[in-house]
């Protein structure tokens, strides 16, 4: 680990409009070093790897890759530098082969033609790297023809055609089950191995901990602080990284139930989902568990009038719902909260206020028009209930961290007044802090009376903020799970019981 210094910023800084992205932070890589980076979502992660790989520059401090200096004026420079960047979101070309995507920028040539066979050839090269994760990659194939995991893989590789000698990860398991995410591990040791230096970027502590050998901790901007792995714990960088005692990450759980809200009787969606019953109460929050791909989401998308059921009833308060659509579910107050708010939760070249909106115009119309008071007027109320932390409502909602355009999303969901909401992976790739509000958050809905369903991959998060789970497998309920009986060794048990699986610890 201890290797040579390969890569070193230097007192970097970079403000956007007047504000302090990165004030004075100084980081060193060492060769064949796993480097975790981690802060709050805003803290200047992203800014600061950002500049790492050309994307932007540096208003202030110095870049040194093996002892001299470097000036990236684009990411082209970065790459020609030895630097790759494994961005969260993929950036494949789906249409196109493995191998183009992955020499896109540099495809052999023969008398200026594509040399077909030193494409594939290299292709083949390179994905054997990855050992078993690699196989069953056909260069001649479309990436659009891979598992999300195997376009990882894919990227990767893209980057080791460059000869980097850093690779970057922004959150790389965001989407991976765990038996991928295994897979992904074991490439990154392989490559630290081989001398590459890795900067890590998660909000997993149990990751950073198992996979990582140096941790750099930032907060607004600035460096809080440098530390080996071995001479921490989780609790110690978490406090860091928040600049306050965090305190328990759950919330109390309910103590006693109110009457039922929602009624699914016999619901099936073949091949997705097969007989599936259950209810939800007031103050009660319940948790739809299971392995990646079990029909969790699936479930839940049929509930809330996005999937169209074959067969069975849902019943709102006694009454039964026929919602055609979501919009008449969500009329009728059952709302869904997607797991993708890039692709599907939210419009981010519009403005908060625009997004808060655009399910309910009519609620925020007077006269034909939209009333600038009664939008300000939800605004402040969710920006102080949330704390979200934005500068004026017409900035654009990409511009907000992560963790805030999740908040903003959640807002826009309870501004819509339901009785029940379905809460698909409702804290994805947000830091510490900020899924402890969250969770906090959901408890105070549940304690108001809104029916509340959390489906989460992260074990630890539905043992630690449902009162009750639904455990599905394959499309089918296989049990239910409360109070004292709710651990993470009975989920498993039952899990593995009903598949024959070995789970570890991820669902």
């Amino acid at each position: 680990m201890q290797g040579d210094c390969i890569l070193e910023m230097k007192d970097i800084e970079k403000h956007f409009e007047g504000t302090y992205a990165l004030k004075g932070v100084s980081v060193t890589l060492r060769k064949g070093e796993i480097h975790a980076l981690v802060g709050e979502n805003g803290a200047g992660k992203s800014t600061l790897m950002n500049i790492v790989s050309g994307v932007i520059h540096q208003d202030a401090g110095k870049i040194y890759m093996a002892g001299k200096e470097v000036h990236f004026t684009s990411p082209n420079d970065a790459q020609m530098a030895g630097i790759g960047f494994v961005h969260q979101e993929l950036a494949l070309c789906h249409d196109l082969s493995v191998g183009n995507n992955i020499f896109i920028s540099h495809l052999p040539d023969k008398r200026g033609l594509v040399n077909t066979a030193a494409l594939n050839r290299k292709s083949r090269e390179l994905i054997d790297k990855f050992g078993k994760s690699g196989q069953g990659i056909d260069p001649n194939a479309p990436v659009s023809s891979l598992s999300v995991a195997q376009q990882q893989i894919v990227e990767i590789a893209k980057a080791l055609s460059m000869d980097c000698r850093v690779l970057i990860f922004d959150e790389p398991t965001s989407s991976l089950n765990e038996e991928e995410a295994a897979g992904l591990f074991a490439v990154i040791k392989k490559l630290a191995g081989n001398g590459i230096a890795i900067f890590y970027i998660s909000h997993k502590m149990d990751e950073i901990f198992s996979h990582c050998d140096v941790i750099t901790i930032l907060r607004d901007g600035r460096l809080i602080e440098t530390i080996n792995v071995a001479d921490t714990s989780s609790e110690y960088v978490v406090t860091k990284m928040v600049g306050r005692e965090l305190g328990s990450l759950y919330p109390e759980k309910s103590e006693t139930r109110g009457e039922e809200i929602l009624r699914v009787e016999n619901l099936s969606l073949s091949p997705k989902f097969h007989d599936i019953s259950f209810s939800t109460y007031k103050k009660e929050i319940l948790g739809l568990c299971g392995l990646v791909g079990a029909g969790r989401s699936e479930i839940a998308r049929a509930v809330c009038g996005i999937d169209r059921i074959q067969h069975g009833r849902i019943f709102l308060e006694g009454k039964q719902v026929n919602a055609r659509c979501c919009k008449e579910a969500s009329n009728a107050g059952i709302c869904y909260l997607t797991e993708d708010r890039k692709a599907d939760g939210l419009f981010l070249d519009m403005s908060l206020t625009e997004n808060i909106i655009a399910p309910q115009l009519h609620s925020f119309a007077s006269h034909g028009f939209i009333s600038k008071k009664k939008v300000f007027d939800v605004l402040t109320y969710y920006k102080k209930l949330m704390h979200v932390k934005f500068s004026e409502p017409q900035q654009p909602i990409k511009s907000l961290s992560g963790g805030n355009q999740q908040k903003l999303m959640i807002a826009k969901i309870i501004a819509m007044h339901p009785k029940v909401v379905f809460l698909d992976e409702p804290t994805r790739g947000i830091d510490v802090g900020a899924k402890a509000e969250i969770h906090s958050l959901l408890r105070e809905l549940s304690n108001r009376g809104i029916s509340v369903v959390v489906i989460s991959s992260e074990m630890p998060e539905t043992v630690g903020i449902c009162d009750r789970v639904i455990i599905i497998n394959n499309g089918t309920k296989i049990g239910e799970l409360a109070g004292k009986n709710l651990t993470q060794e009975q989920i498993i048990s039952k899990i593995s019981a009903a598949d024959g699986v070995n789970v570890k610890g991820g669902i």
